[in-house]
């Protein structure tokens, strides 16, 4: 819980994050011509050879926060960034998006493509050129305070979302900047923790994502993280940044750092970073002059680093444009509609006892708000992703008393997670209570983690509502799993919003009045205590507990507070591979009709192993029509190594009518098969028997079969 202090602390910390980059970038004309974008190295090197030592020191490292610095006299633009993912954040209002959890929560591939086209459209719109994202580190604590900003527990399923997303920004020519590289998976102290993680770990849970977003959607941009990786800080880690990134997965851009992550100036230089950011406080002209004079850099190292830029803005089409696309459309009515969409496909409807949802207009005639989130809705998690709701946005109590023209809609005050005497009249008499409650971008952000339990007293609010009234409905806003017992045995029906941008308020009310059927699935497990998690027990006691001089101080700087290790000794144990009871599993999530499975095949060709095609038929058994998420799971049955239960390898999301069915199929190939093998420092295919699973989440599975690989 956050007292006085602390809430001013946030608050001010908050107003820095999104508050003083919201000037309009000036349109600028047409810069450098040429040739093609196959011609980029060639331009590059032309370039490159006209500048001074000077003009490439000051290339490498950034200015004004959000740019990079313009060289007139050889016609190199300012090319400005533009934080990230929920939507362009700086320069002005844009389409506010869920956030990257809620995103993952769709296991839509098509509709996140549609959600990047938009960003990139609107990136263009307001002149930046390079988003700072998206966000892939996996959810290795529920607590950690940007796991909002990133896209769940699987590194498949970030990943697919990830390069899904990507590749609908950058085919407006914006460049996208695959963060935070790597094992960014605490914000307690994000500067000071090394994330201490064995090789194969490292490989088969936190890479993945990455290397899918780099080699399979071809992002031209990575952000290197805060934190040391195995004792050596991520912006100079030669082993991710140079052996991984550009040896072993063939990355031929640029390699950005997050704002304020460096910590010398001869460390990045010579071991894969490209450009400081947001300026040059250790990639100065003193520094490296100094450091170049001694020897211990090349000027061949600060050559390539210049080079990798030019190439990649020059690929990306930036020279070769206005700055400003004043033909790209910025928050039209087809945006909006893309964002209700991905707001309606997120929400995860975890629990419906007694089908209380969705409500009938009928026989609800009364209802109650109540809890932190029912009149001002959380939109975003805060820090530098979050975006400020424009005026008039629909929190869910107006969402709800708009769509209930004919009833009675209510907000009840609380105070200390309390209802007053007064009000419980009408709390009895509802014919349903709606708890909105959970996190918001004060409670939840990224630069310090957020508690485990619900924030606000609002544990003791539920439980007072459901000792009073049968029919609550609890509404979770958050960046991933949080407490949920014991109210969660007296609760009728529990729905996880996550955080879903601007149509937050329109999207609840949606679900609640049956408009749209829920079809969001969990990106992460939700334990019934955060001890059950393998992971927490090699995290820090009290990732919650605030101090301000971990917030503020030593961030950048290495003399100040030493670092601490985390180590990952759960290994591959993590979300639904460890091997503990959920509450809720990965993957679940419940809809107003039903589905079955049935008729699995198995097809691959006789003269080679792979690819090979799972197929199954998917029939909506209910009354209305709904869309389902069907994933597919590995489990190898004898390994001469540990390998996890099953692993999500594939799925697919169908939308079906009520009686209709489809057959579906999803692709396998060797890599899904496979592991790291430390020996050999490679991945390799060990032959045996495996098992299919195809199932609703990774509990609830429906066929499986066995398949030998030799």
């Amino acid at each position: 819980m956050f007292d006085r202090l602390q809430q001013r602390f946030l608050q001010y910390m908050m107003r820095r994050f999104v508050g003083n980059y919201n000037h309009t970038i000036p349109p600028g004309s047409t810069t450098v011509q040429g040739g093609d974008p196959e011609d980029a190295e060639r331009r590059a090197r032309n370039l490159l050879n006209e500048m001074s030592l000077s003009e490439k020191i000051d290339y490498i490292s950034g200015i004004d926060s959000f740019a990079t610095k313009e060289i007139p006299r050889l016609n190199i633009p300012r090319i400005y960034a533009a934080d990230a993912t929920s939507g362009v954040r700086c320069f002005g209002d844009s389409t506010n998006f869920p956030a990257g959890v809620a995103m993952a929560a769709t296991w839509n591939r098509e509709l996140i493509e549609r959600v990047g086209d938009v960003v990139g459209k609107e990136c263009r719109a307001k002149g930046a050129s390079i988003l700072l994202g998206p966000g892939v580190n996996i959810a290795r604590v529920p607590t950690c305070g940007r796991n909002f900003e990133y896209m769940g527990e699987d590194p498949y399923l970030a990943g697919e979302m990830a390069a899904s997303y990507i590749n609908g920004v950058q085919r407006n020519g914006v460049i996208t900047t695959i963060k935070h590289f790597a094992c960014n998976n605490s914000d307690y102290d994000r500067h000071k923790t090394d994330s201490v993680v064995d090789e194969r770990t490292l490989h088969e849970i936190y890479l993945p994502a990455f290397k899918k977003a780099v080699r399979e959607a071809k992002s031209i941009g990575v952000m290197s993280s805060y934190n040391p990786i195995n004792g050596v800080y991520a912006s100079e880690n030669a082993y991710l940044l140079q052996e991984v990134l550009r040896e072993e997965w063939g990355f031929d851009g640029f390699v950005m750092s997050d704002w304020n992550s460096l910590y010398s100036t001869e460390g990045p230089i010579r071991n894969g970073l490209d450009i400081e950011m947001p300026g040059a406080k250790w990639l100065n002209e003193k520094n490296i002059q100094e450091a170049i004079d001694k020897k211990s850099i090349s000027m061949k190292q600060i050559d390539g680093m210049v080079f990798n830029l030019l190439k990649s803005f020059i690929q990306a089409g930036i020279f070769d444009r206005p700055t400003v696309d004043a033909n790209a459309p910025l928050k039209s009515k087809e945006h909006r509609s893309i964002a209700l969409q991905t707001s309606d496909e997120a929400v995860v409807l975890l629990k419906n006892k007694r089908a209380l949802l969705p409500l009938d207009r009928q026989k609800v005639h009364r209802i109650a708000v109540v809890g932190n989130n029912g009149l001002v809705t959380a939109t975003g998690g805060g820090g530098s992703s979050y975006l400020i709701p424009e005026e008039g946005m629909h929190s869910i109590y107006d969402a709800l008393r708009l769509s209930n023209s004919h009833g009675e809609v209510q907000y009840i005050t609380s105070s200390r997670g309390l209802v007053d005497e007064r009000d419980i009249n009408f709390i009895v008499k509802a014919d349903a209570v709606v708890i909105a409650t959970g996190f918001n971008y004060i409670s939840e952000s990224e630069a310090y983690d957020r508690s485990w339990e619900l924030p606000d007293h609002q544990q003791r609010l539920i439980e007072q509502m459901t000792a009073v009234n049968r029919n609550c409905i609890v509404i979770l806003h958050g960046g991933g799993a949080m407490g949920c017992t014991p109210w969660i045995d007296v609760s009728s029906a529990v729905i996880h919003a996550m955080y879903l941008g601007q149509e937050a308020g329109n999207t609840i009310a949606r679900i609640l009045y049956g408009e749209t059927n829920p079809s969001g699935r969990l990106p992460f497990t939700m334990a019934e205590h955060f001890d059950d998690y393998e992971s927490v027990k090699n995290y820090v006691k009290d990732p919650a507990k605030m101090e301000m001089k971990r917030v503020k101080g030593g961030q950048g700087n290495p003399d100040k507070r030493k670092i601490t290790k985390i180590e990952y000794k759960e290994g591959l144990k993590v979300g639904y591979r460890d091997t503990m009871k959920p509450l809720f599993p990965f993957g679940h999530g419940l809809s107003y009709t039903k589905f079955s499975l049935f008729k699995l095949q198995i097809q691959k060709d006789e003269e080679k192993l792979f690819p090979i095609t799972v197929s199954s038929t998917v029939k909506n058994t209910g009354k209305v029509r709904g869309k389902e998420v069907i994933q597919l799971y590995i489990h190898d049955k004898e390994a001469s190594v540990y390998r996890p239960e099953k692993e999500l390898k594939n799925f697919f999301k169908i939308d079906l009518d009520p009686g209709r069915q489809k057959k579906i199929s999803m692709v396998l190939h060797e890599e899904d098969f496979s592991f790291y093998d430390t020996q050999t420092h490679s991945w390799i295919l060990e032959p045996g028997v495996f098992t299919i699973l195809i199932g609703v989440s990774s509990s609830d599975i429906r066929l499986r079969s066995d398949i030998d690989i030799t």
